[in-house]
């Protein structure tokens, strides 16, 4: 594939299309040419303040997009989802433009990318989704009516331990966190056992004191047309 394809031209679009195809996620043109919409005004902001350091058009399809929707089959339609960290937008938009029904809230420290994230759903046109300006350890004063999230995400933070003791409190019973993580970095390396073969994994050394059941599911993936490898840990309250 070039990597020179100008964001939202067909071939920009067809990578997106195909590759999602690999994950078995089923992606529209229209969707793609959302993400597109949402790519260019990134990189336009971009140029001001500190959103990506991925400015090739071809990775940004796969590194961005294609990486966020790898969760669509692990999230059920209509669940209020808080994404925290989410800088540029990431996965929170991607995942609400795939599933429309999605309540997303998306959480970041940084007023600059929370300008920019406002703007980019403006463009979008796309109702039920915000953008606020905060610490996930504060974010319990804003929670949405039934007294939490059904759904909290994350490609942020590489301390997964603290991820889950903070964002717990935010959780509805029966609700989920998903971490997105690379198969090699070594903190989250560190916090688990990897496991021979991915699956279920005793989670007892990571969540004891979180109130979490005793297991995890790690979901491996590799993102399609570079091969890196990339995990789903999914934990369910």
């Amino acid at each position: 594939m070039p990597s020179q394809m100008p964001i939202g031209s067909p071939e920009w679009r067809s990578v997106i299309v195909n590759g999602a195809g690999e994950l078995g996620v089923a992606v529209t043109d229209g969707q793609a040419a959302h993400f597109a919409m949402h790519a260019r005004e990134m990189m336009r902001w971009n140029r001001k303040i500190n959103l990506t350091a991925i400015s090739d058009p071809y990775e940004i399809a796969v590194k961005h997009y294609l990486d966020s929707i790898a969760a669509v089959p692990f999230i059920k339609p209509g669940s209020t989802l808080l994404d925290v960290g989410s800088g540029a937008g990431f996965p929170g938009i991607p995942l609400k433009i795939m599933i429309p029904s999605l309540c997303v809230t998306l959480l970041d420290a940084r007023r600059k990318r929370v300008n920019f994230m406002k703007q980019a759903i403006r463009l979008l046109d796309i109702g039920s989704i915000r953008a606020c300006h905060d610490r996930l350890e504060r974010a319990a004063e804003s929670l949405p009516s039934g007294g939490g999230y059904d759904l909290i995400v994350s490609r942020a933070f590489s301390d997964l331990k603290w991820f889950v003791a903070q964002a717990l409190p935010l959780l509805k019973k029966g609700g989920k966190l998903i971490a997105y993580k690379g198969r090699q970095e070594g903190r989250f390396g560190a916090e688990l056992s990897w496991p021979a073969k991915t699956g279920r994994q005793d989670l007892k050394p990571l969540t004891r004191h979180a109130g979490f059941g005793r297991s995890m599911e790690i979901r491996q993936f590799t993102l399609p047309y570079l091969n890196i490898e990339r995990i789903l840990v999914l934990l369910n309250r």
